[in-house]
């Protein structure tokens, strides 16, 4: 691909972004590889193709193919981006393309171009839909005028001078023709541009560039270049693009440096669009078509091994072998920044061609570009190119006449006169700018000399500002650090008062848990003395009941014992009597059992006999039916023949009548085609005459059509005027509004007032213009509706006389009309005669024929029918009914046998059972002497024998006593009342001779104080610390320790005087003091020292230790 035109290096005092960048000093960087995946085409659909290609939603970075269910596993690829068929044209641009429009606006070279088989979308994707609506596109418009939209867009908004050129090239047949040339004959040529430094640029002789001011006009060459591409229909693709194409997009952008100097810088874009592979025998191409394949499978062919080459750093690259690779020679392991944008078909049938593609597609991502920025140029240097280049071509032109004595044409002469001229005054033009610029450079010097001075005052009071910071930030840490200090004092003090009271609490808990035990205890010993009464009360109940049960007891048994011998007797007995009656019984069941399974067999026998004598009736009855339906065949052949001789009697009548009703029809068919062949041409001067009329009317309808678009498109770019004239002023505006901004930051408030009344005139004055262009397009829309009236009511009036013409043909077809109808009249009265006379004929011999066979038909359809469906359900019901009645009979019978047998052979267990068990019984009665009367002789000489044991008393229980103990635990009192009785009386501060002062700031312990080191006392100030004395403290403190004696004595030892009058033990003694004191001759690091204070806040004033609120 050709790459910008880059001019000479610029001298060594230019900076660095604004020279060339140095070859070894660039980074390489892969080529960008992304892949979309369209939808299933209508083909497709049809086919039933499945669908073989999976991706990671609608963005992702893998592709995924189905290999089928031979395959070990799936085929999976990793791409930079992955697109979904989901995905729309948006999208692919937002994320593929706008970074690189920014790189190339920051003047990179880049590439972007389509690969993929055929009909997959490469021309849709770059293309798309190329129309646009007002300036709008559509939403399938593709890549191509996204750019050229968008670049406009960014160029407008940088409100930088700019430049923007195109190119639209093809390579067809392994040859370059301009799409944008009128000569379709012009043949280009590719050669090298040797000037680059540290390598060759690929540049193409004689192609067009047109510079294009708006994204339409880019867009239209776009449109006309894509008529001419060449493109033909085959089996894959309705519309196969049958060449490669190449439309590039150069950008001159104007920078300005600090110093003033112009820079002109350049970006490209390429946006190439390839031809897709093909499969000949897939796509149906032959001759013609066979051998632009070929070529564009040739070409792409060696693309591929160009990329396998940059793979695998090969010696040597196959550019020049193909065109194609030759434009994309900078593109591919150049100094480009290039994209490849994959497309492939889901379609199973399109399966080798997407994994060739996705081959192709993986194989190109490990190229590596070294992408640089393209050279500034000055301004002046750009115009010393053009002014040499002029001459150099006045120069040729004199010599091109001088030898071959050529003249040029006046149209050509006074065309060459005028660029000449343009360019002259363009120069001028130029210098007058330089000299303005360098005037205006000298005033930035001016500016920027006073802007110092302002600055260096500035400085050196922001410098006096910072010392000042310092300073204060200095008190500030010093402040900061006797703070903290302090916080880790109080949370000393309220850590030590939250043990001191949680231990209190658990004093407390344990006091109460003592209490309760101590009570809970005095009650179970008074219920241990109540429960040692209650027994020695039971123990004489139990002496004299033990007494009466020893009597009973005796008694009972002797009772037992007798009961017990008579029992015996009575149950031998009885057990002799049922085993005698129960063999009796079983013996006749089985008997009975015996003669009933003989019947059953004998039944059985007897019905398998019926069975089959049923079976062979029903066999012959279903012979004789069959005899019956065979007659039926031979009498329905006889029918057939009658009914076949009467219906040779009706035809032979029907062609008779038919040939007369053909006779007359035809004379009526002759008058009848006479008669519409004179309607027919008045008809067509009718239609004639009215398409006459019409085609007036549309003529003038497309008039009126014309001026009314007009109108419209008049008022639609009125508002667009004004819309724009609003959007400047709006611009100009905000630019005002920002200059005056900063210019009234350095005037006086005066000024304020002076520039809001010289911003409302510019506004009234821009208002008033934007106002006159609306009532100036208002009157033109109200002409062109005027206009439009006229003519409609002239189209009015001639639609009135067209109607009363139509009208008049309409009395003149209708009086033909009428004569034509009674023509037709007679014809059809003849017609109605012959059809009636046919018609009474055919009725007399189908009536005599349809009566005879509809009788025998119908008698023979009933009877066959009857008979077939009665035979056949008879047969089938009175099989199914015997088989049914069988198979009932042997279950019934099979399940009584089994019943008999299972019975038989219960009763005869049943007796057995009967047998052992009386056995077991009679033997079961001797035992029970042994095992009941003598256990009842043995118990009644034990209960006899066994005297009540009396308890002995020891002397050693303790006698019941009253326990006093105290209940009540004493508790401190609150914190406000402690405080208040510390405090009270007010003890006024003043200095100690014998002890030193302690201030509450310091975190030092322990040292004493000499007296030469505390400063006089002088009268307090409420915002500082106080002094305190300790021989005060001493006191409060020694009383303090006094007052916390425990209180919580044993029974007897309690001073009532001291219960509940304990301070807290929130405080240690005097000798174990947290108090911080103050060493004389040390100090503390940043604390400031004010007349023997610290300069702290009111809430440290307070002369005692700092704490918590009490939380009782």
């Amino acid at each position: 691909m050709s790459q910008a035109r880059s001019p000479p290096r610029q001298n060594a005092g230019t900076k660095r972004k604004e020279r060339d960048f140095d070859a070894e000093g660039s980074e390489e960087t892969n080529i960008h590889v992304v892949v979309r995946c369209r939808g299933r085409n209508d083909r497709e659909v049809r086919e039933n193709s499945g669908v073989v290609v999976a991706t990671d939603g609608v963005r992702g970075k893998n592709v995924e193919l189905s290999m089928g269910a031979s395959a070990l596993s799936n085929k999976t690829y990793h791409f930079d981006k992955v697109f979904s068929p989901a995905a729309d044209q948006s999208m692919i641009y937002d994320d593929v393309v706008t970074p690189i429009l920014d790189e190339m606006l920051r003047g990179y070279n880049c590439t972007i171009f389509a690969y993929g088989q055929t009909g997959t979308g490469k021309t849709y994707t770059m293309s798309g839909d190329m129309s646009d609506t007002l300036g709008l596109l559509s939403d399938s418009a593709g890549i191509i005028p996204r750019v050229l939209q968008s670049l406009f867009i960014k160029l407008d908004a940088d409100e930088a001078e700019s430049s923007v050129k195109c190119s639209f090239i093809e390579l067809y047949n392994e040859e370059l023709r301009d799409l944008l040339s009128f000569d379709d004959n012009t043949k280009l040529k590719i050669y090298e541009d040797g000037q680059k430094k540290g390598h060759s640029a690929t540049l193409v002789q004689g192609m067009e560039e047109s510079h294009i001011k708006s994204a339409g006009e880019g867009i239209k060459l776009l449109q006309s270049g894509s008529h001419k591409r060449q493109v033909a229909a085959t089996k894959c693709n309705d519309l196969s693009s049958r060449s490669h194409t190449v439309f590039t997009v150069t950008a001159y952008i104007k920078r300005t440096t600090e110093t003033g100097e112009d820079f002109v810088s350049a970006g490209k874009l390429n946006l190439v669009d390839l031809a897709g592979s093909e499969n000949i025998q897939r796509s149906g191409a032959e001759n013609k078509r066979a051998a632009e394949a070929g070529l564009i499978n040739k070409s792409l062919l060696t693309l591929g091994r160009v990329i396998n080459a940059l793979v695998e750093r090969g010696s040597h690259i196959p550019y020049r072998e193909s065109k194609l690779t030759r434009l994309l020679q900078d593109s591919l392991g150049g100094r480009t920044k290039t994209c490849i944008i994959a497309t492939v078909s889901p379609a199973k049938s399109n399966l080798e061609e997407t994994i060739s593609t996705l081959d192709y597609a993986f194989r190109a991502k490990n190229i590596r570009n070294k992408p640089q920025v393209n050279q500034m140029i000055s301004k002046k240097t750009l115009l010393r190119e053009f002014t040499s280049e002029i001459e150099k071509l006045k120069g040729e032109l004199v010599a091109t006449r001088q030898r071959n004595g050529v003249y040029l044409t006046t149209e050509n002469y006074e065309e060459m006169i005028g660029e000449s001229e343009s360019r002259r005054i363009l120069s001028e033009e130029q210098q007058a700018r330089i000299a303005t610029m360098e005037v205006n450079l000298r005033n930035k010097v001016q500016e920027l000399f006073s802007l110092t001075n302002n600055f260096h005052i500035l400085k050196k009071d922001n410098d006096g500002t910072k010392q000042l910071l310092d300073e204060t930030k200095d008190v500030l840490e010093k402040t900061e650090i006797v703070l903290a200090s302090t916080r880790q004092n109080l949370a000393e003090e309220t850590t030590l008062r939250k043990a001191h009271q949680a231990t209190e609490e658990q004093l407390n808990n344990v006091g109460g848990e003592l209490i309760s035990t101590l009570e809970r205890t005095v009650d179970d010993i008074g219920g241990l003395h109540s429960k040692i009464k209650r027994k020695a009360d039971l123990q004489s109940l139990n002496r004299e009941e033990w007494q009466a049960s020893q009597s009973k007891v005796v008694d009972i048994t002797q009772l037992v014992e007798s009961s017990v011998g008579e029992f015996k007797a009575e149950q031998e007995e009885l057990v002799t009597r049922l085993s005698g009656r129960m063999q009796s019984f079983v013996q006749e069941e089985l008997e009975k059992l015996g003669a009933t399974q003989d019947l059953l067999k004998g039944k059985v026998s007897s019905f398998e006999a019926s069975a089959d004598e049923v079976v062979q009736q029903t066999s012959g009855a279903k012979e004789d039916m069959n005899v019956v339906l065979e007659e039926i065949k031979i009498l329905r052949e006889d029918v057939k023949r009658k009914v076949g001789e009467g219906l040779s009697g009706l035809s032979i009548a029907a062609g008779r009548i038919s040939a007369e009703v053909i006779n007359e029809l035809g004379a009526f068919h002759t008058q009848l085609h006479t008669s519409y062949s004179s309607l027919g041409k008045d008809f067509k001067n009718i239609f004639e005459e009215l398409v006459k009329h019409v085609n007036i009317q549309k003529a003038e309808a497309d008039d009126l059509r014309q001026k009314a678009s007009a109108a419209a498109n008049a008022a639609v770019q009125a508002e667009a005027n004004v819309a724009a004239r609003l959007e400047t002023c709006l611009d100009e505006e905000r630019a005002q509004a920002s200059k005056d901004r900063h210019d009234l930051l350095a005037q006086i408030t005066s000024l304020v007032h002076k520039s809001g009344e010289v911003q409302n005139a510019r506004w009234e004055s821009k208002l008033n213009a934007v106002r006159e262009d609306v009532l100036s397009s208002r009157s033109a829309l109200q002409a062109a509706e005027h206009g439009y009236n006229t003519g409609m009511d002239v189209w009015s009036q001639k639609e009135k006389l067209l109607v009363d013409e139509v009208l008049k043909s309409r009395d003149t077809l209708k009086g033909k009309m009428k004569e034509d109808w009674k023509a037709i009249n007679e014809h059809n009265s003849s017609i109605q005669a012959t059809t009636k006379s046919v018609h009474e004929e055919t009725i007399r011999i189908v009536d005599a024929q349809m009566k005879d066979m509809a009788s025998q038909m119908q008698a023979l359809d009933d009877f066959v029918t009857r008979a077939r469906k009665q035979n056949e359900r008879h047969h089938t019901t009175h099989v199914d009914s015997l088989q049914g009645l069988a198979s009932t009979v042997r279950q019934s019978y099979s399940s009584i046998g089994d019943h008999f047998v299972s019975t038989y052979n219960r009763v005869r267990h049943i007796g057995e059972d009967i047998s052992t068990q009386s056995a077991a019984l009679q033997a079961s009665l001797p035992p029970l002497t042994s095992t009941v009367q003598q256990p009842l002789a043995n118990l009644r000489s034990d209960i006899t024998g066994a005297p009540l044991k009396e308890y002995s008393p020891t002397g050693e229980t303790p006698r019941k006593t009253q326990y006093q103990y105290p209940t009540i635990l004493p508790r401190t009192e609150s914190h406000e009342k402690i405080l208040g009785k510390t405090t009270a009386p007010p003890v006024s501060p003043r200095r100690s001779p014998s002890k030193s002062v302690v201030y509450t700031d310091i975190t030092a312990t322990g040292g004493e104080l000499s007296p030469s080191s505390i400063s006089p006392s002088k009268e307090s100030n409420p915002n500082s610390l106080r002094e305190v004395s300790l021989n005060v403290n001493a006191s409060l403190v020694r009383n303090h320790s006094d007052s916390s004696a425990p209180t919580l004595l044993t029974a007897g030892k309690a001073d009532p005087d001291n219960v509940g009058m304990a301070p807290p033990p929130l405080k240690r003694q005097a000798t174990e003091s947290k108090l911080p004191t103050k060493f004389s001759g040390s100090k503390m690091p940043g604390v400031m020292r004010l007349e023997g204070r610290e300069n702290l806040g009111a809430s440290f004033g307070s002369g005692r230790r700092l704490r918590s609120s009490p939380t009782d």
